[in-house]
C-alpha cells in the first residue's frame, strides 16, 4: 500500500518537502469544481508538489447544478498541460437535489465519457462508502474506486474495484498545519501514457468468457461457515471450500421474517459486513423487522423486488462482489 493525501485550498499553504519527508508517496490535488471554478491554490499546490518529485494526481468535485460535459471540459483544460502520474479522479459524493440512482449515474457517465473523449483517460471515482453503494449504478462501478470510509482497516463493499481507501479526514502530516485526508492506495492508480488502455474496464474487452458464480462472489471463511451450516441443518453435502458456486446457491433455502437460528445469524453478519446497520440487535439470530429493513435496502441497491425475503437472487446479492453481475 502507498501512503497518500488529498488537498485543496482548505488545507492552506503546504510545505511539500516536509510532506515528502513524512513518508507520503502520493498527493492528489483539487483542480476544479462544477463549471468555471479552479481551486484557488491549485497552481501553487501543483508547483510545490512538482518541485519535490512526489507522485501527483488531480480531482474534480462534481457539481449537481451544472452541465457534466462542461465540467469535464473545464477539468481537462485545467490539468492537460501539467504532468501527473495518477489516474484523474471524479469526486461524486452529494445528492442535495434528490436525484435517483439512475439520474446521478447518468450525469457521472456523461462526465466520464466526455472526459475520455477529450483526454484519452478513464477516470477513477472518489465517493463515500454508503453514497457509492446506494447512489451509483453498475455503469459507474466499472471504473476503479477510491472509497472514503473512516475508522476501519478496509472500506465497506460498494461494488467498486477499490484502489484507494480514505481512512481519515483528520490526519496530521508534517508540512500541513490543518487536518488532512489520509489514504492508502494500490499501484493501480498509476497511469503510463496518454491513450494507454490499461485502465479500460473488462467490459470493454472483446470475447471475454463469462465468469463462474464463485469468481464474482466473495470467497473464504464467510462462505465456509454458510456451507457448514447448510450441511449441518439440511444435509446439503457441500464441499466446504469457501467458494460460493451454484451448488452452494442451490442449497440455500428461502429465509424470511420470524426465522431464527444460525442461518439467520450468518445472513445478519453478511449484512453487517456489507455495511448495513442492524443496531441494536446486530447478529442475534432473530430475523426481525430491523433485519427485514436491511434486506429491503440491499434488494433496492441490486434492483430486486423489495420484499425483505432472502431468496435465490438476494443470496447472490448478499455474497456477490459486485452488483449487476447476476
Amino acid at each position: 500500500m502507498l501512503k497518500g493525501i488529498d488537498i485543496s485550498n482548505h488545507n492552506g499553504n503546504v510545505n511539500f518537502t516536509e510532506v515528502k519527508k513524512s513518508g507520503v508517496d502520493i498527493v492528489i490535488i483539487k483542480a476544479t469544481e462544477g463549471v468555471d471554478y479552479i481551486d484557488p491554490l491549485f497552481e501553487k499546490h501543483y508547483k510545490g508538489a512538482s518541485g519535490v518529485g512526489i507522485s501527483i494526481g488531480f480531482y474534480h468535485f462534481m457539481s449537481e447544478k451544472t452541465d457534466p460535459s462542461k465540467q469535464a471540459q473545464d477539468f481537462w483544460d485545467a490539468i492537460k498541460n501539467r504532468k501527473f502520474d495518477i489516474v484523474p479522479c471524479l469526486d461524486i459524493e452529494s445528492n442535495i437535489l434528490g436525484r435517483n440512482r439512475k439520474q446521478i449515474s447518468d450525469r457521472c457517465i456523461e462526465f466520464l465519457e466526455e472526459f475520455k473523449r477529450l483526454s484519452g483517460y478513464d477516470c477513477m471515482i472518489y465517493t463515500g462508502g454508503y453514497f457509492g453503494r446506494d447512489n451509483l449504478d453498475d455503469r459507474v462501478k466499472k471504473y476503479i474506486g477510491w472509497i472514503a470510509h473512516y475508522g476501519v482497516s478496509k472500506p465497506m463493499e460498494t461494488g467498486f474495484k477499490v484502489v484507494g481507501h480514505q481512512y481519515s479526514d483528520s490526519g496530521k502530516i508534517e508540512g500541513i498545519n490543518s487536518n488532512v485526508d489520509l489514504n492508502n492506495f494500490t499501484n493501480e492508480i498509476f497511469i503510463k501514457n496518454l491513450g494507454d488502455t490499461s485502465n479500460q474496464r473488462p467490459s470493454q474487452k472483446p470475447n471475454v468468457k463469462p465468469k463462474e458464480l464463485w469468481e464474482i462472489s466473495i470467497q473464504g471463511e464467510e462462505v465456509k461457515a454458510l456451507q457448514m451450516e447448510l450441511n449441518s441443518q439440511f444435509n446439503a453435502g457441500l464441499k466446504v471450500d469457501g467458494h460460493f458456486g451454484n451448488e452452494t446457491l442451490n442449497a440455500c433455502i428461502t429465509v424470511r421474517i420470524e426465522a431464527k437460528g444460525n442461518l439467520t445469524k450468518l445472513i445478519q453478519k453478511r449484512l453487517i459486513n456489507r455495511g448495513y446497520n442492524l443496531s441494536p440487535y446486530c447478529a442475534d439470530g432473530n430475523f426481525g423487522s430491523t433485519t427485514e429493513k436491511a434486506i429491503k435496502k440491499l434488494q433496492n441497491v441490486f434492483n430486486l423486488v423489495q420484499d425483505g425475503i432472502v431468496g435465490k437472487n438476494t443470496w447472490k446479492a448478499l455474497y456477490g462482489l459486485d452488483k449487476g453481475k447476476f
